[in-house]
Formats: structure tokens, sequence, C-alpha cells
């Protein structure tokens, strides 16, 4: 039994120096190269660029989805991509989005549908590295849900300090690096690549999330505060993938429905044909994204009327 005891002192002993030491790490040449160390110039552009302005709000299915520098020139607003990765989660992107919201902005959100399942919308592993690699501050914007999946995520975060993969050889993706932005925000490296085989998304797990849909309804509320504007898009999505969570896209399109935020078009219009895919089933090709940059615009127009 003292032998028992002494072992699993010494194991939580050895997690615990785990931990302090990689919080006191440097961020790993890897992990600095990731496109997630975007969220400095992004929040530079929302703290920065002039008004009118129109604020992107989702995942990476805007980053690699629009083309601002047409909705620049056909909505005249000053466009901000300031779409991240997705497992961050909804949740923090309109937390952190909302002290740098002026008057006048009109904000479009394009959650990706995970979002809506499973509490995804409360961040993955991404928050855990974006709160510890760029943004400590970020932890007082946290809900309990959020600490409970950084709680849970943080782990395989501290582990990776200390992978060489993380520090040697590295090898740097051009289409997921930190130099694949333009002055709006948006990526456009891989606007000259060809299309890569990848997998369409599995079919959604868990249950639908209702709290999401009520925490969309503050944020519509907060940002009226400032004097802002909230509608809601639908991402661009592969249409085969569209097809396999067919059920769960139409229940979020219902219960986006039942709320008293504007929509943007419908889901069926932004479902694209999978030769219009890059590497995921949110990512677009240069093609796709104009296309889909410019059904926003109709919709858009459509709603400022």
């Amino acid at each position: 039994m003292k032998k028992f005891l002494l072992t699993n002192i010494l194991f939580f002993f050895v997690i615990v120096l785990i931990f302090f030491i990689s919080i006191f790490l440097p961020v790993t040449p890897k992990a600095s190269n990731y496109y997630l160390f975007s969220k400095i110039q992004k929040d530079s552009l929302l703290q920065h660029v002039d008004s009118p302005r129109i604020i992107f709000i989702g995942g990476s299915n805007l980053v690699y989805g629009l083309n601002s520098e047409i909705i620049k020139d056909s909505l005249g607003f000053n466009p901000i991509n300031a779409g991240v990765t997705a497992t961050v989660g909804l949740i923090f992107m309109m937390e952190n989005t909302l002290p740098y919201v002026k008057t006048g902005d009109v904000v479009v959100m394009a959650p990706e549908y995970q979002q809506f399942y499973n509490k995804f919308a409360y961040g993955g592993e991404d928050l855990v590295r974006l709160l510890f690699d760029i943004d400590a501050a970020g932890f007082n914007k946290l809900g309990k849900k959020q600490w409970m999946g950084v709680i849970k995520n943080s782990p395989d975060y501290f582990i990776s300090k200390f992978n060489p993969k993380e520090y040697f050889n590295v090898k740097l993706n051009p289409v997921y690096g930190l130099d694949i932005f333009n002055e709006y925000g948006d990526s456009n490296k891989h606007w000259g690549i060809g299309r890569r085989d990848f997998s369409p998304s599995k079919y959604f797990t868990g249950d639908f999330d209702f709290t999401l849909i009520e925490e969309l309804k503050n944020f519509k509320e907060k940002l009226q505060q400032k004097g802002a504007i909230l509608s809601i898009t639908y991402p661009c999505y592969q249409s085969t993938s569209f097809e396999i969570n067919h059920k769960q896209i139409v229940k979020i399109e219902s219960e986006l429905k039942k709320t008293n935020i504007k929509l943007l078009g419908s889901a069926e219009r932004y479902k694209m044909p999978d030769s219009l895919m890059f590497d995921t089933p949110y990512h677009l090709i240069k093609e796709g994204v104009d296309i889909r940059t410019n059904l926003l615009i109709e919709d858009i127009l459509l709603y400022l009327k």
C-alpha cells in the first residue's frame, strides 16, 4: 500500500513538474509559424482599420474562402477578415471581437456547422495554444465550459512542448504559415495551387448546442449597445460533406431562423461543388473563393437595403 501511494505521489509530482516547465518554455518553432498566430495581425486590423467597416467572424471557411478586395470594391466598406481556426471556438471568437467593435460596424458571422454540436463552440486544443502562446489575457474572457475544455485539452499542449518535432527539421507549410495573409486578413497564398485530395466530413455526433443559440442572441444585443449590427451567413461547405450531414444542417438552419438575427442566404445556397474545394470541406480554391464572395455580396446588399 505504501509503495502504491509513493508511486502515485511521484507520478503526480512528475505531471506537475511537466506543467510548470512547459509554461515557461518559449513557443516552439513549429507552433510559432502556424497561422493561429495571425490573431495578432487580425486584432491589429480590428483596432486600426477605419470606418465604415465590415467584420467577418468565423473559422477557416473565412480564412480560405473570402476575397475581401471584391467586398471593398462592391460594398464600400473596409473589410476585416477576422477568421481564425474553428477549433478556437465560436464563443471565444465573439468575446475577442467585441472590445474592438465600433459604432456603425457591420458584423457578419460565418460559423462552421460543427460549432453547433458537441460543445465544439467552447474551444479545443487550439484555444489552449492561443491562450498560452499568444494571448494570456484571453483567460479573463473564458466561461465555465471553456475552462473545462482548456483543462481537458491542456495535457496535449504541455506534452507537445517536449516533442523534438516541434523544434528540429521543422518544415514550414506554405498554406498554413504566417505569411499567407493579405492586408484584409484573407489567405491568398493557396490561390495559385490546385486541388488536393482530402476526406469529406464525418457525420456530426453529439447533441445540438442550444446554449450557443442563446450566446448568439446575447452577442447581438451587445453589438446593438455599441451601435453595431449582426448578421449570420452560412459557411462554404463541400457538397459531399453537406449531404452526409444534411439532417444536422437543417437543424442548425431551423434553430437560427427562430432567433431575431438576420440570416444571409441559406445553407443550400453556400453548398459548394466538390470541384471548388481546396484541401478540406471548408477551404475553397480561387474560383470557389470568388463565387462564394459574390454570393455573400448579393446577400449583404439585400440586408442593407
